[in-house]
This record gives structure tokens, sequence and C-alpha cells, in this order.
């Protein structure tokens, strides 16, 4: 159903009956007058959550969470020093709310409203952890009221110019990023010459040698490349191999038609290769870690490679379809395959990564040299046919490792070519005059819902992500990595100009997503009459009395994470139906689902089938819904963010994904000083 159709099948029948042109009012009126309630409710209810803070703080502590006291409860004498502070707060943000006449809980309104907000206020749970910075949030909310504000009072909107200058900048930061993207190295690789006798430099290599046993014989040996007499060892060890399985999901599959290939465990066997004995990690680092430091950043990564397995893929018939590896914690950040010196034909590693494929032929050289190559944990790769002889390879896993000491940076951010472009876009002023906030998805993927990912960032940045990361941080730019949860397959708005989908790939529809309703918001386009919009806050629940008693920021940050489900189609509407609307309505595009923090996947039974889809989030994956923030890439990697199961009938599960996406907080462009410095 297109939104022009959800709008005019919500609306009554009077409405639909008065011809667009006898409407009384346009959708800029709609949106002045949604703005001016959304922003009314926002400060009653800051009032009323830091009144219930309060009074269930208060000794005696008799009241019930969910029940709210009755009128005569509140009557208590010590209440009344926050009953008096509720009525000042509410005279002095919402002037004419009260009628000054009644008691304040006895006035009409602020009770019900009490009674509403008392099961929603709990400063006793336990507290949440929150890694959005607090400037995010307060740039986002003064973007949103200076919209709000600006309309109420008559300001000009945006002239379409400066509308598109922006426009024009975040479309060459988006070339700029995806250009440092398709330009890192995902992957790289070299080989090192076998010499008859064991040598005494990096260059070259002696023998290499593998001891195993098997059972209650004697421990065997192989050296490779094979001797004369050595034939027979390199079969036995073939012999010794287990069937090799692959991950799919958590579990290990045996399956010949998409691996066939052997496998030994490290505690199995002994070599006598030690890829650090050959400079093999120091390059690897040098390469995919780029050793970004500099300024407020620490000094460069260090690599640690643990041996994996011993895998042997043998002639006609071993291979390895394509497929990504699953990393074994959040500081994995990449493989390294070492093929040892024996010869095969075929067997060619095809590495890939966001349209790009590396071929490292290893065949023609396979008896002479050691080879290698090492790339990211997230890259797709793939093992083709060996049609003869054998394919001996050890697998290291690479992870991140904290220097013992902070060594002067391989590379400082300022000499990278992104460095200088982002920071001339910040200075160019009518990029974000007045601040914002860029979002920008990983390029690579992360485990971000594993058990253990919250500690892993930044940490376990790499490649672009990581350059990017690094640049935004030694530009004075406040960062952080952050989860964006989609809904019904949609990350974050669409946007033409930039050729953004916000989408990563078709999702199915979520367990009974329910809409907002009846439309009243037509009514009053057509008919002229009060409305009363639905919306939905959008906010984690604070254990947190200063966030309470910060009225005046919590009011802001309640209007800001407001959804006004029905906006958005009045708008589509008023396209349609050439009415009048505000082009550059935070409305149109509408916000993102942001995680407060690195949330680890779960499941939950929460609710039920007839549970909107934002309670189920508040309660399972805190987050807030964010308008505003300035996109500039599409999601690219996600992974599971929580399964709500619901019982009826029939059970049934459904799964919310999230995508690992940078936050830079731009400051307004007089407080950019630091750019001057860098």
């Amino acid at each position: 159903m297109s939104s022009d159709e959800e709008w005019s099948k919500s609306t009554s029948r009077n409405s639909r009956s008065i011809p667009v042109e006898d409407y009384q009012h346009n959708v800029v009126e709609l949106e002045d007058e949604v703005n001016q309630i959304i922003e009314k409710r926002s400060k009653v209810d800051a009032c009323l959550d830091w009144f219930v803070c309060c009074v269930k703080g208060a000794p005696p502590k008799t009241t019930s969470r969910w029940w709210c006291p009755d009128l005569k409860s509140l009557e208590d004498p010590n209440l009344k020093g926050f009953i008096e502070e509720l009525q000042h707060n509410l005279n002095r943000l919402v002037p004419g709310y009260l009628d000054p006449e009644v008691p304040v809980m006895k006035n009409k309104g602020v009770y019900k409203r009490f009674s509403e907000r008392w099961p929603v206020i709990n400063p006793g749970i336990k507290p949440l952890q929150d890694s959005i910075p607090t400037t995010l949030l307060d740039t986002l909310c003064e973007k949103r009221l200076r919209a709000v504000c600006g309309s109420t009072q008559g300001q000009a909107p945006s002239s379409t110019a400066a509308n598109q200058t922006f426009a024009d900048s975040c479309r060459q930061l988006k070339d700029l990023i995806e250009g440092e993207r398709t330009s890192a190295s995902f992957v790289c690789g070299g080989s090192i010459p076998i010499e008859s006798a064991q040598s005494d430099t990096r260059s070259t290599s002696g023998p290499v040698s593998i001891y195993w046993s098997t059972g209650e014989t004697s421990a065997q040996k192989l050296v490779l490349p094979t001797q004369d007499s050595d034939p027979a060892a390199l079969e036995q060890l073939v012999a010794r191999c287990d069937p090799a399985s692959f991950g799919r999901g958590q579990q290990d599959i045996l399956d010949p038609s998409y691996r066939k290939a052997g496998k030994v465990d490290p505690d199995q066997f002994a070599t006598s290769f030690h890829p650090a004995d050959f400079g093999i990690v120091e390059s690897i680092e040098k390469v995919l870690l780029a050793g970004v430091g500099g300024k407020g950043n620490g000094g460069p990564r260090k690599l640690h490679a643990e041996l994996y397995k011993l895998n042997i893929y043998s002639g006609p018939s071993g291979l390895f379809r394509s497929h990504v590896d699953t990393p074994r914690s959040t500081s994995q950040v990449g493989s390294l395959v070492v093929c040892l010196p024996a010869p095969f034909r075929g067997g060619n590693l095809f590495v890939r990564h966001q349209g790009r494929e590396i071929d490292f032929d290893w065949a023609s050289a396979s008896g002479s040299a050691i080879q290698w190559a090492a790339f990211y944990s997230d890259c797709e790769h793939e093992i083709k046919t060996i049609t003869e002889g054998h394919r001996i390879t050890l697998t290291y896993n690479l992870y991140l490792v904290e220097p013992e000491d902070l060594l002067p940076p391989i590379v400082d951010p300022q000499s990278l070519p992104l460095f200088n472009c982002l920071k001339s876009q910040l200075s160019f002023p009518g990029f974000l005059d007045e601040g914002g906030v860029l979002g920008i998805f990983c390029s690579h993927a992360y485990p971000h819902t594993a058990k253990i990912a919250p500690a892993g960032f930044p940490a376990c940045l790499k490649g672009s992500d990581l350059v990017l990361f690094s640049i935004f941080r030694s530009l004075g730019i406040e960062t952080q990595v952050l989860p964006v949860l989609e809904k019904s397959g949609k990350y974050i708005p669409a946007n033409p100009d930039l050729g953004l989908t916000g989408r990563l790939k078709d999702k199915n529809y979520y367990l009974h997503e329910y809409g907002y309703g009846s439309n009243p918001l037509h009514a009053y386009l057509a008919e002229g009459k009060n409305i009363n919009p639905k919306s939905t806050g959008m906010m984690p629940r604070t254990a947190n009395r200063e966030d309470y008693a910060d009225i005046d920021r919590r009011w802001k940050l309640m209007m800001l994470t407001s959804c006004v489900g029905s906006m958005r189609a009045a708008i589509k509407f008023a396209q349609k139906n050439n009415i009048p609307y505000k082009e550059d309505s935070l409305y149109a595009t509408g916000g993102a689902w942001i995680g407060a923090s690195v949330h680890s996947y779960r499941t939950t039974d929460c609710g039920g089938e007839d549970v909107s889809m934002d309670e189920v989030i508040q309660e399972v994956w805190p987050a807030y819904y964010l308008n505003g923030i300035a996109w500039l890439t599409d999601p690219k990697h996600e992974e599971m963010a929580f399964s709500q199961i619901a019982y009826g009938n029939e059970a049934s599960i459904a799964t919310r994904y999230s995508c690992a996406a940078i936050l830079a907080v731009i400051p307004p462009l007089e407080q950019r000083t630091i750019l001057d410095q860098a």
C-alpha cells in the first residue's frame, strides 16, 4: 500500500469528501501546528518526569512503581515542596497551561498525564550504558529546535542555494570516503625462496620441517621441499589428516562438495616455520593496520599471529568454495595463510572485498618457495580446485594486541590524502555552519553484537574505517562507533541526491508491526479541526536523577526523539497533490534508530503479537530515534541485533539486524579553531 493510500484510508469520510482546493490549511501550517504541540507536550512531560522522580524518592517510600498515587496521597506535607516546584516549572516553560485558580494536581490534564508518566519513570532501575556523546544529542537537539522556532517565529527556511551547497559538499565527502575505501588495502602477500642450507637472513628460508605422531607411534617428520626419501612421509601426513569442516552460523559443517580438504589441529603437530622469523607479521601491520597514530591517537597497533590449523588440499579435487571466515573474537582482524613448499597445480586463492579481487597463483613456485597471503576477516575468499599434488598450508588467526610501549607512529593522519580533503570541507563556510552530525557506515564487518563487542570498539577498527575514525579524531571531532537498527529492512532515510537507498538488502516484515492507526492530521488540513497528533518517544529509560533534574535539556531531547508517524505521509500527500509543504522538513525523510551503546545479541519474549516494534526496542535494545544526521554512505554489513519470540496459536520468531556506523559530531563553524592547528 502506498503512503498516499495509507493516508487516505486512515482519514475520516468527511475529510476525504472535501476537494483539495477547499482545504482550510496547507502542510506548512500543519507542520507548525504539530511542532508546537510536540514542543508543549515535551515540556509538560519533562516537568512531570522530574516530579515523579522526586515523589518516588521521597520518604517513606510507600508508593508503587506501577500504581500511581491518588490525589489524596499527594496532599502529604512531605510532597508540598515538589508540587510547588512542579507548578513553577510548568509556569516557566508552558505559560498559561495551568489554571491559577485550581491546585496544580487538580488541573485538567495534569494528573492524567502524571498517571501516564508514573510507570515510565523508575530511577531505581539498573543504570544504562550510554555511549552516545552528549555533544551529539545536544547538537541534534539544537538543530531540531532551530527548525521548530524558525517556523513559529517566521524565520525564512534555508535557501535552495544553501541546501545545494551543502548537498554538493556531502557528495564530495562521500566520493572521498568511497575513494579511500576503494584504494585501501584489504590483502597483502609475499614469498620467501627456499635455500638448500639453513638461511640466517629474513629474505630466504631453509627447508621447513613438520613433526607429528599418530596414536602410540613415535614422532614422524616431513621436510619440505621433499627430498628423495620423503614422498612416503608426505603421504603419511596426508593420511593423518582429519576431514576439514567449515563454519555456518554456530555449526561446523562437513560437506566435501563445498570444502574438500584435510586438517591437523595445532596441538597435534609442530613445525620449524614461524612467520615472525621472516618479518611477515611486521609487513602485515604496515599494510593492513596502516599504523595510524599521531596527536591523540597513541602509538601503532600490533598484531599477534596464532597458529590455527594445518590444511592439505589434494589433487585432483581439493577445493574450498567462496566463503567468509567467522572471527574467533572481536580482536581478530584477519587471517594469514602460509603455503609451504610442496609442488601442486591449480589451487588459486581468490580474495575479494567490495567488488575488488586479488588472485594468488602459487602453483608455479609451489615447490621452491614459501608463499603467504594475509587478509581481513570479512573478506570473501575461495580456493580453486587442486588438479595435481598437495597444497599444504598453515593458517594463522591475526589478533590485535596493545603495544607495550607507545612507539612513534608509523603513519601520521596528516600525511594521509583524506586528511586535507576532510579538513578543507570542514573549514568551508556553508558546511554545517551551525553544527551537525555526519554518519558513515563501517566499510568492514565487525562482530559488533558479540558478548565481548563493547570492549572492542574503536580498537578493532581496520582499514579505511580506522583511517576515517583517526582523521576525525585528529581534527578534534568527537567521534563514536555505534550500532544502527533496521526497521522493516530500512536503516536510514533514502537520499536520491547521494544515491543512498538506506537499505542493505530486503528483509521480511517485522512480526505484527502495527502502524499509527487513525489519522487526525487530515481533519486539520481539510476541515480546520484541532488535532492531537500521535507520537512515540524513542529514547532509553534512564536511572540517572540528574537526567530528570535537567528539565530544559530533557524536554529538548524528548522533542528530538519524538516520532510523529503521520507527518511523513502528510508531506508525501502534499507532494502528490501540489499542497504547499516545507522542502527542508525533518519529517520528510524520517530518522534512524541509534543504539545507546554497542549491544550484544539477545532473544526476548517481551510483549506479544499486539506489542509495537517501538515498545520492544525500548525494552530490549535501548536506542534513540534521531532525526537530522547527515548520512554519507549506505549500510554495508549487518549482524543479528535481537530476536523476539511471540506466543499465540502458533509460536513465531522475528529477528532485527544492526549495522555499525561511525558518527562524527561537527561543531559550529566558529568553534572549529582546532582545524587551524591541525
